[in-house]
């Protein structure tokens, strides 16, 4: 048996461990003990015979209207197959329609049908678009001041990586030039901030209408589909 509860500092070891079991990566404990602190961000463990054997992280995005984003679920192997990510995820739904959110979304890759089948048992649903992750390194530069005002930065602090989102780019229907303004303007941003990446999820289907030197000068981290849940 497991049950599912709020992430407590005491946590922050364990879910450190199964980072870097499962991903190689490491926790950053000052990012974790934010979140279990504000309000707008949250972790959530399992909990079997006293060991935790699965998290799950999200946040809420200031978009309009307001969006819980869940942002990272691992389950360790040895315990798959229990119903665990599904119950994370309940849980964190839970969370977010008590926090006013309008929707929740979760970016999951084509290839991880474990998570596929828990977010469907969750009650998310998905378009199958597919969507590819491009990441863009810190650049020192003269920041553009010309960003269109229907494209948005949003900050990101995950449990393992400050990064920062491209937002609004495709609804844009940008120019070349504004294309090329956008992400400088965001590889700045993260040179500034001492941020990892920046990135956005680009449809397959408009790959054709970015400029080829921008995808070129970025590293494709995979491809994706996007989970929404409606909160009612």
């Amino acid at each position: 048996m497991f049950h599912v509860r709020l992430a407590q500092q005491d946590d922050a070891e364990a879910i450190h461990r199964i980072l870097q079991e499962t991903w190689g990566e490491s926790l950053l404990f000052d990012v974790f003990v934010d979140h279990i602190s504000a309000p707008e961000h949250q972790v959530f463990v399992a909990e079997e015979a006293g060991e935790v054997s699965g998290f799950l992280s999200a946040f809420l995005v200031s978009s309009t209207p307001l969006r819980w984003e869940i942002d990272l679920i691992i389950v360790r192997s040895a315990s798959q197959g229990k119903g665990i990510g599904t119950s994370l995820i309940e849980e964190a739904l839970t969370y977010g329609s008590n926090l006013g959110a309008y929707c929740a979304k979760a970016s999951i890759r084509v290839d991880n049908h474990a998570s596929q089948r828990a977010f469907c048992k969750a009650g998310f649903t998905t378009d199958a678009q597919e969507y590819s992750l491009f990441l863009w390194d810190p650049l020192v530069c003269k920041s553009a001041t010309n960003v269109p005002e229907t494209v948005h930065f949003i900050s990101v602090n995950t449990l393992f990586y400050r990064g920062l989102w491209i937002e609004g780019f495709f609804e844009s229907q940008l120019s070349l030039k504004e294309q090329h303004n956008v992400i400088w303007a965001a590889r700045s941003c993260i040179s500034h901030e001492s941020r990892l990446d920046t990135g956005m999820f680009i449809p397959n289907s408009h790959k054709q209408t970015i400029a080829p030197d921008l995808l070129a000068s970025a590293a494709d981290h995979g491809q994706y589909h996007h989970w929404y849940y409606t909160f009612k």
